[in-house]
């Protein structure tokens, strides 16, 4: 059980350096992933959420990057392809409205503004 939706709690949102207070999270991003959740009826798994300027620069992500804002989670999901999750996900309004880049072995999500599309 979550502390955030039924299925999310806070921590699987936080920076994983371990060292930064960096722990905002757009709740449009938490409700998005929790509709996406109940859509595909199977556990997601977020493998990187909300990054600190230093940890974002070491995983080699961009100094503006929505997971900087705490708008982004790059996920997964246990026996799902990135392509079918990344369309699953363009059923839901704030995704749809949003980013969606497709990865080999993840997706990355965000709740932007606007529509953005790309293969990493």
């Amino acid at each position: 059980m979550g502390d955030l939706t039924r299925n999310f709690s806070r921590s699987e949102f936080k920076c994983k350096c371990g060292k930064c207070t960096n722990n905002y999270i757009d709740i449009r991003l938490v409700k998005g992933l929790q509709a996406l959740r109940d859509l595909i009826g199977k556990p997601i798994i977020i493998n990187s959420a909300t990054r600190c300027k230093a940890h974002n620069a070491s995983v080699g992500g961009v100094p503006n990057s929505q997971h900087v804002q705490g708008r982004a989670a790059d996920i997964r999901v246990n026996g799902m392809a990135p392509e079918t999750l990344a369309k699953k996900a363009e059923q839901i309004e704030v995704f749809r409205n949003g980013g969606i880049g497709i990865y080999d072995t993840f997706v990355h999500l965000d709740v932007r503004g606007h529509k953005a599309r790309w293969r990493g």
